[in-house]
């Protein structure tokens, strides 16, 4: 599935995607597959976190594909139904990545999206969603899956609000499923680092009630219920001016205590354990992405909403603002594509909405065992794009780069970019008689706001640039190995195949540009 395509056809609609066959090891194929097309059919959906990046891809995938699904009830976040009305309409309706079906259905394209788009006006961290009345009686009619994809991903968030996003609200979402008439399966949108900092291969398990990433004989069992608590208590006895500041605090010391790296990791991981503890006879499925990116192909190369997790990165280093980081080349960065994830994400709904039996399945979308890919090479396929493509400073004087450096400490990293941005900005020059003194203080100011900004970021990055865990993904092998040649050619998700160098040159950067920093400058 390499992208050797570089001209203006990258950017072209996949209809659906050929890929060769290049699993020697694939057990006997089914004629007929798992039967995704026949499962989306007809089926009726409610999605939370329907304008989010990775909700958006899913949504357009299976319309494209599946344009006999029934109704997709989108959970919106906003004050009237109007408003969430408003809101699909203008980030969903509107928005490019749904382009190939706004061209396959012409005039009639919104006509079509509106007969299967559902605004909900709703907020999943309230009772029964914080839907209407009439709204309520509809869905626990009509839906068979749930599909949650909701979270607060902010690693070092107030532990309160990531408590009540990551934590509370899939069990109150699953408690809503619950109330459904024909709930055929209750999917949650995870991460793998959820499995914390321990080192070799993790698996794909489900997390029981309570388990903590640390030896529990060293350490008091983790009670999910005591930390929503402590939250709560600290949001009614801290000082106001205080409150932002120690909640994060708070919430990192909590997430280490316990073997996490940080209070996201942490709230989603107690996300997972309350929905196990809690199915009951609900078919539940949680989908675990690693680092998700920009389309590798479909439904066109390179679409993204925002900035991912390497995206800062990227782009300072493209703008010369980075020139080196706190990081080891050598550390495997497990990257994974939107439409693979969503592709999974299909694969697994259909497989077990299809059985609707009860129990829990946990599967990883990650590529760190079967196609590794370090931060060396990540940066070095940057520089190659930069060097060939370079960006643009604010004269329209291209911007040179060089390899990148790395660093091994915090402290050696922080010397590093506080003398670099002192002497690219000429703080470093000595006073002149005819300098200016004010000027030369606001400079000061602003080199130091950059270089602090810079360390925060290498902070926040650390656990990530020296990881030294790998997830395995052999269920999702054995998931593609149930499926047709037709549902895996339709429906790619083998990351054994990925040239991830044609990946970020042709697909993931050149995304970035047009999608991320065109759309900044507008702004």
């Amino acid at each position: 599935m390499a992208i050797t395509d570089k001209g203006n056809s990258r950017d072209v609609c996949v209809a659906a995607i050929t890929a060769p066959p290049t699993i020697t090891d694939m057990a006997r194929e089914s004629r007929d597959g798992i039967g995704i097309i026949d499962f989306l059919e007809r089926r009726n959906f409610l999605v939370t976190g329907a304008t989010g990046f990775l909700a958006k891809v899913l949504i357009e995938k299976i319309l494209r594909v599946a344009p006999n699904v029934g109704k997709i009830f989108l959970l919106i976040k906003a004050k009237d139904e109007q408003a969430a009305m408003d809101r699909v309409k203008n980030e969903i309706i509107e928005c490019e990545l749904f382009k190939c079906l706004k061209q396959k259905y012409g005039e009639e394209y919104t006509n079509f999206m509106l007969s299967k788009l559902v605004p909900v006006k709703g907020d999943i961290r309230e009772s029964n969603m914080g839907i209407a009345d009439d709204f309520l009686h509809q869905i626990t009619q009509e839906v068979d899956v749930i599909l949650n994809s909701a979270a607060n991903t902010i690693l070092d968030e107030r532990y309160d609000a990531s408590l009540v996003a990551n934590t509370i609200a899939p069990s109150r979402l699953l408690s809503f499923a619950k109330k459904c008439k024909k709930p055929s399966l209750f999917l949650h949108l995870s991460t793998t680092y959820v499995n914390g900092e321990r080192p070799g291969i993790l698996m794909e398990k489900a997390f029981e009630m309570g388990e903590s990433r640390i030896d529990s004989s060293t350490q008091s069992k983790l009670d999910v219920h005591y930390e929503i608590n402590l939250a709560s208590d600290l949001v009614e006895t801290l000082p106001p001016n205080e409150m932002p500041q120690k909640l994060k605090e708070i919430g990192l010391a909590r997430a280490r205590t316990y073997g996490w790296q940080n209070t996201y990791q942490m709230t989603k991981a107690m996300g997972e354990m309350m929905i196990n503890a809690e199915r009951g006879g609900i078919p539940v499925v949680i989908i675990r992405p690693s680092v998700i990116e920009s389309t590798f192909q479909d439904p066109f190369p390179g679409w993204i909403q925002g900035y991912r997790v390497l995206d800062p990165l990227i782009l300072s280093y493209g703008k010369g603002r980075l020139p080196g980081f706190l990081v080891n080349p050598s550390t495997v960065m497990d990257v994974v594509p939107a439409d693979l994830v969503v592709n999974t994400i299909i694969a697994a709904m259909a497989k077990h909405g299809i059985a609707a039996s009860p129990g829990i399945d946990v599967y990883h979308a990650a590529s760190s065992t079967v196609n590794p890919m370090t931060m060396g090479d990540i940066f070095k396929y940057s520089r190659d794009h930069f060097a060939a493509s370079p960006l643009t400073d604010n004269k329209g004087d291209e911007i040179q780069i060089t390899d990148m450096e790395y660093f091994g400490s915090i402290d050696s990293f922080s010397s590093y970019i506080e003398k670099d941005i002192s002497e690219k900005s000429g703080l470093s020059k000595e006073l002149g008689p005819n300098s200016k003194p004010k000027q030369h203080s606001r400079l000061e100011a602003r080199c130091k706001r950059m270089a602090e900004s810079l360390i925060h970021l290498a902070k926040l990055y650390e656990p990530y640039m020296f990881y030294r865990a790998r997830f395995d993904s052999g269920k999702t092998q054995k998931l593609m190995e149930q499926m047709s040649t037709e549902e895996r050619n339709q429906f790619p998700m083998d990351l054994r195949s990925t040239n991830w160098e044609d990946y970020f040159a042709n697909a993931h950067i050149p995304g970035l540009r047009r999608h991320v920093i065109k759309k900044a400058s507008l702004s």
